[in-house]
């Protein structure tokens, strides 16, 4: 079950991973667009995705960590799944926070596109966040049915 876990984590983070180097890599593409709101958006999807690609490469190397001294899986998916819930209540911020800087841009285009670019990843990353939450709780919830038995 360890190694299992622990390959699933993996393949999470190279999942944010992708999502983090393909959100930069579309953001330094709309910085050249010629509409002030494109390159807004550009501008948080470049700065976004490279903390996401920062955090991923983290996180894989938690996962390999983790895995090398044997940190029990329902400890360490308890672990991961707090920071994942605080996470996405995080992230529900950040697509209010988004939400708000577009209600109250008085068609300034460049706070529609940051808040709009907001709004993007925070959605992105709560999907992700509330996904792997779940899939880590069962983690827990089905290692502790084992040692009860």
């Amino acid at each position: 079950m360890a190694l299992d876990f622990y390959r699933m984590k993996r393949l999470a983070m190279r999942g944010l991973l992708a999502w983090g180097l393909a959100s930069a890599a579309l953001g330094a593409a709309a910085l050249a667009a010629p509409s002030r709101v494109l390159r807004g958006i550009g501008i948080q999807a470049l700065a976004w995705g490279l903390i996401d690609a920062a955090l991923a490469l983290n996180g894989w190397r938690d996962a390999n960590r983790q895995a090398l001294h044997q940190v029990p899986v329902a400890q360490a998916a308890r672990r991961d799944w707090r920071i994942l819930a605080l996470n996405s209540v995080l992230d529900a911020g950040y697509i209010a926070g988004g939400l708000a800087l577009v209600r109250r841009a008085s068609g300034r285009a460049g706070r529609v596109a940051a808040g709009v670019g907001i709004v993007i990843q925070g959605i992105v990353l709560l999907l992700l966040d509330v996904f792997l939450a779940g899939v880590f709780h069962q983690h827990t919830r089905g290692h502790a049915r084992r040692t009860e038995s």
